[in-house]
């Protein structure tokens, strides 16, 4: 079975990419059901994203965890714009 995977890059307002950073490194410590990988990178005030789930349905359920959207809820004061999904697919 294929996993769903799916980068973003993400674009902070100047000077605040580690806030942001800062805060999707705590999301990574929380227990998401169908996680398989979740990574970040950081490039000034420009964050990227790598997600691996078991399912689409997966991703989307992890963000009704509580303690994941007050992460993501956090980070919105310092975005400069919303979340650019780069590529979505299945694994192969």
């Amino acid at each position: 079975m294929a996993n769903w995977v799916w980068s973003f890059k993400m674009k902070a307002t100047p000077g605040n990419g580690e806030k942001i950073a800062a805060l999707l490194r705590q999301v990574a410590d929380i227990d998401m059901p169908g996680n398989v990988k979740y990574n970040m990178a950081i490039d000034g005030d420009t964050i990227f994203g790598y997600e691996e789930w078991e399912s689409k349905e997966a991703h989307a359920a992890s963000m009704k965890i509580p303690e994941v959207w007050a992460l993501v809820e956090q980070a919105f004061p310092y975005m400069d714009e919303q979340p650019e999904m780069v590529f979505e697919w299945e694994s192969i």
